[in-house]
């Protein structure tokens, strides 16, 4: 599979997909105008990957610093989608968030509380 890059916007986050290396980053903020529309190829991409890179092992990073409800929904649909994966693998999930930022803190809770089937990891750093 091709590798995907999508620079960060105003609205949008960073997007990188490392397909040979299996790491796959968000980071930014995230509050597109219509974020199914945006989210829809990434969802995809990551569906397609889960049927052929049985055997690997992944890491999803997330170092998202705010998203909007629509985006929330969109989160849920991906993390439902990267459960389901580390049911025949094992996936790591990062879950970044500024160590004084208490929302994207529980956000993050919130979350890991719905994965069952991979090792999510709540990281927080600061501005040293």
């Amino acid at each position: 599979m091709d590798n995907l890059e999508i620079s960060a916007t105003e609205t949008t986050p960073e997007i990188k997909f490392d397909f040979d290396s299996h790491y796959f980053l968000f980071g930014g903020e995230s509050y597109p105008e219509h974020s199914d529309e945006f989210y829809r190829p990434i969802l995809e991409l990551i569906q397609k990957y889960s049927q052929n890179e049985l055997e690997s092992s992944a890491t999803f990073v997330f170092r998202l610093t705010y998203f909007n409800s629509s985006s929330a929904r969109v989160l849920m649909k991906l993390f439902e989608l990267i459960d389901e994966m580390g049911e025949n693998r094992e996936i790591k999930i990062e879950w970044h968030y500024h160590e004084e930022d208490d929302t994207m803190e529980e956000f993050g809770e919130d979350f890991s509380d719905d994965i069952e089937n991979a090792n999510f990891k709540l990281i927080s750093y600061s501005d040293d």
